[in-house]
């Protein structure tokens, strides 16, 4: 296990400032670790890391090096890259290995008002907060901005189809999906817009990430949501499917 890579800082208190998980799966006839979007992922944690420390965080890409052989060796699950601001008041980036959670096809949503967090286009300062909330709501919470406007669910990005075009959240204020990027790049540019809640339920919706991949959304607010193009939805699935690649690759 890598040591914990340390910078000064300011604040005393223990603070989870950036986090990227994604599943790792042992390829059946290779034996060899996969993750999916694995370029997607390192270029998101340098950049949250380095928006994170203001620039000053040093020896990040040495971090990903190291881990990566922890990463393969530990085989199926959904490690998690971190920076941590430690009690000590220095930053430091740390591994979570963790099992691979029951992975699932479908998801429902409960809207709630939830005004963007400080730094919410960022992965990791308001896990917890997302989390209390998806258990409060005892579902996946669909947050809704001071506008009505949707911007993504607690743990996953949303997007939903409409005439035939495949539309993602415009906001901004949102963190910026893996799993997003790579359907634009395996079925084309996905257009931006604004939605509220009610007018989300008329749509065919996927909630997308880095664990599930894609989930068709059956109810909004308990309304059941349309059923799905089984033909669109299986042949997006298998597409994604094709971009799993060796994690060694993290290697430089």
């Amino acid at each position: 296990m890598p040591q914990a890579h340390r910078l000064a800082a300011d604040d005393a208190s223990e603070e989870l400032l950036v986090a990227d998980s994604f599943r790792v799966r042992i390829d059946p006839q290779t034996g060899a670790a996969e993750v999916r979007g694995l370029g997607h992922h390192l270029a998101r944690f340098a950049r949250s890391t380095h928006a994170a420390s203001s620039g000053a965080l040093r020896g990040v890409g040495n971090f990903l090096d190291e881990t990566s052989r922890t990463i393969a060796a530990y085989g199926d699950g959904f490690p998690r890259w971190e920076l941590w601001r430690a009690a000590h008041g220095d930053f430091e980036l740390r591994l979570s290995l963790r099992p691979l959670p029951e992975l699932g096809d479908t998801l429902s949503l409960v809207s709630t008002l939830s005004p963007a967090a400080p730094h919410s286009d960022r992965k990791g300062p308001n896990i917890s907060r997302y989390a209390a909330l998806n258990r409060a709501l005892g579902a996946e919470a669909l947050l809704v901005g001071i506008d009505g406007i949707v911007r993504e669910g607690a743990t996953t990005s949303l997007v939903w189809w409409r005439g035939g075009q495949l539309f993602r959240a415009a906001a901004k204020d949102r963190v910026a999906s893996v799993t997003e990027a790579l359907l634009g790049e395996l079925l084309g540019a996905l257009e931006p817009a604004e939605i509220t809640p009610a007018e989300l339920a008329e749509c065919e919706v996927w909630a997308i990430n880095a664990l599930h991949g894609i989930r068709v959304v059956t109810s909004i607010d308990g309304t059941a949501a349309p059923e799905p193009d089984a033909a669109r939805f299986a042949y997006a699935r298998a597409a994604l499917d094709k971009t799993w690649q060796p994690f060694l690759a993290a290697e430089r």
